[in-house]
């Protein structure tokens, strides 16, 4: 009965325990002249460290203004983020219009949040985001919608940016590779 009783919580804990799995991420520029910053994908449950009432939080915001995700990683927790890098532009971190980067993804998690900066160029405060749902299939490709915070305007408000129609960026997801 002992054995049986301690077998089964092993086996219980065993059940409940989730296992980090490996995913290739490229994400492709559809911006005509417009650089993205460090990219930032984690998981969509840590919306509240990037969105509060209605804006971005103070970490998000930096991200978005700067492109240095610094913040939204110590908010976060860096075990907790991925941030990928284009090989583009000064300072050899933003990727180029029409440019892809490919990289991994290793989370437990099911639904992401994926940002980046659209680098100041030519609209000051925008950004590209949307969510993932990576248990949808071995594939998943989602498009990135841009939004401006506001920030210059001094509304500390977001909006759509442009033809939603077309997306910004889009992103492949590939699961186990």
């Amino acid at each position: 009965m002992k054995k049986t009783l301690i077998a089964g919580l092993a086996f219980g804990l065993l059940a409940s325990t989730a296992y980090a799995e490996t995913f290739t991420v490229t994400v492709t520029n559809n911006l005509t002249e417009e650089l993205l910053a460090p990219i930032v994908v984690t998981d969509a449950g840590n919306d509240s460290f990037l969105f509060t009432d209605g804006y971005v939080t103070a970490a998000a915001e930096s991200q978005i203004l700067t492109g240095d995700p610094m913040m939204v990683v110590e908010a976060i927790g860096a075990d907790q983020v991925t941030v990928a890098h284009g090989t583009d532009g000064p300072p050899g971190v933003l990727l180029a219009a029409g440019s892809s980067v490919t990289f991994t993804v290793e989370t437990e998690a099911t639904a992401w949040r994926i940002l980046a900066m659209v680098a100041p160029t030519m609209v000051p405060d925008t950004y590209v985001t949307a969510l993932a749902d990576v248990s949808a299939g071995h594939e998943v490709t989602i498009e990135l919608g841009r939004y401006d915070i506001g920030n210059d305007e001094g509304t500390k408000m977001i909006v759509p940016v442009g033809d939603m129609m077309h997306s910004a960026a889009t992103v492949k997801i590939t699961h186990g590779m």
